[in-house]
């Protein structure tokens, strides 16, 4: 089964829905990506925000043209962010358990695995974690938004690109909070 991603630019192969007025060959931006019901929200090209019902015969498939990221979409078709956990459809994961289990600092930030996996590209993960996919891996906030189960032990940890703060010093190093 193919996962689309946020953001991600797609073509309409065939549509059995009668009272659209979308005709092969519409482009549109992927909003979300339901797997249990294997549904595609779709933000079309003309306006139209009809979702694919791929298990009852509606086709899509990944765009070769110019592509738009989930960072160039307007407001309202933008994945969730961890600065903006109320987009629509999206649900913020659980909390962590404890900050201190939430988060790794590294020196360099990896490559989201399932942007790579999926459409070859390279985008910057932001976190380490369970996938609701399966299996564990490096995921970017939208990834993270839409695949991740939450942060803290046996979860996911944030990824923090730097030092670790020395104790006390507080949050940006100064020792005040």
């Amino acid at each position: 089964m193919t996962v689309y991603l946020p953001g991600q630019r797609v073509v309409l192969i065939h549509t059995s829905d009668p009272h659209t007025r979308l005709e092969p060959s519409a482009l549109g931006t992927v909003r979300r990506h339901d797997l249990q019901s294997n549904t595609v929200a779709v933000a079309w090209d003309d306006g139209s925000t009809l979702a694919m019902l791929l298990d009852d015969g509606d086709r899509i498939t990944l765009s070769h043209g110019p592509h738009t990221s989930p960072a160039d979409a307007p407001e309202e078709e933008s994945p969730a962010r961890a600065d903006n956990p109320t987009r629509q459809g999206f649900e913020r994961p659980a909390p962590p358990a404890a900050d201190s289990d939430a988060v790794a600092y590294v020196t360099e930030l990896p490559p989201c695995d399932i942007h790579r996996a999926l459409s070859d590209t390279v985008i910057p993960a932001g976190y380490d974690g369970a996938t609701r996919l399966g299996p564990w891996a490096y995921m970017c906030d939208g990834c993270f938004m839409t695949y991740g189960l939450g942060l803290g032990t046996g979860r996911g940890q944030r990824l923090i690109l730097g030092r670790r703060p020395a104790p006390g010093a507080g949050i940006d190093g100064s020792g005040r909070d």
